[in-house]
């Protein structure tokens, strides 16, 4: 079974009115209802000027650019890297392609949307092992923090991975690689900040290297 993470396990999570729907393994739709409309916003990350994304290198967490990517290494065990690129958008479909280059796959990695602030904003996250997870922070507490999922949409180990988050109304919706995941419905952030994370597990171990490339924007196409 996929690990959970400390900080996660001891909170006592709160009831809220938002109700999540997640699809049962094996039952992922097709890619054809991801329709994407005008592109908002695109990082290639081949120059530091598009974004507010930063550079840090410190002892326990870095993120910084390198030849043509962004990288976030993590490096205690049971601890989260998130980065926020400072664009904020409501009704759109964020994706970024994803690779974990170092460290076990019994990792975590994905998109954060709705980022208000450092107490408020949702995760998208999969693993190198094959699994999904929503997480949604509200008010400096975990308010919803879904069990991990298996997916066979997930490619496991080192290998790139497309993570895509529409939303759309209250509606937001979770893909990988196309396929869709995962649907939740929740309107506490209509808008917010746009980003990514990458982190490690308590049994997993620490010192996890992602790296991600081709952060996009788009609007909602069809609409």
């Amino acid at each position: 079974m996929k690990s959970s993470f400390r900080m996660v396990m001891v909170l006592v999570l709160a009831l809220t009115s938002a109700v999540s729907v997640c699809l049962a393994e094996g039952e992922e739709t097709g890619p054809s209802e991801l329709q994407k409309g005008e592109l908002l916003f695109m990082d290639e990350f081949a120059t530091t000027k598009l974004g507010d994304w930063g550079c840090v290198r410190g002892e326990n967490q870095s993120n910084y650019y390198e030849d043509g990517k962004y990288i976030i290494n993590v490096v205690p065990s049971d601890s989260w890297w998130r980065v926020q690129s400072g664009k904020s958008f409501g009704d759109s479909i964020v994706e970024v392609e994803a690779t974990p280059t170092g460290g076990p796959d019994d990792n975590v990695y994905g998109v954060m949307t709705g980022f208000l602030d450092w107490s408020n904003y949702y995760l998208f996250m999969i693993s190198g092992d094959g699994y999904f997870k929503f997480i949604k922070r509200e008010n400096a507490t975990w308010t919803q923090n879904d069990p991990w999922t298996k997916s066979e949409a997930i490619k496991q180990g080192k290998t790139t991975n497309l993570v895509q988050v529409k939303r759309q109304g209250d509606t937001l919706s979770f893909y990988a690689n196309g396929v869709k995941l995962a649907d939740y419905v929740d309107d506490s952030f209509p808008e917010g900040k746009v980003g990514i994370m990458a982190g490690t597990t308590v049994c997993g171990g620490g010192n996890v290297t992602v790296s991600f490339d081709n952060f996009s924007v788009w609007g909602i196409g069809g609409t």
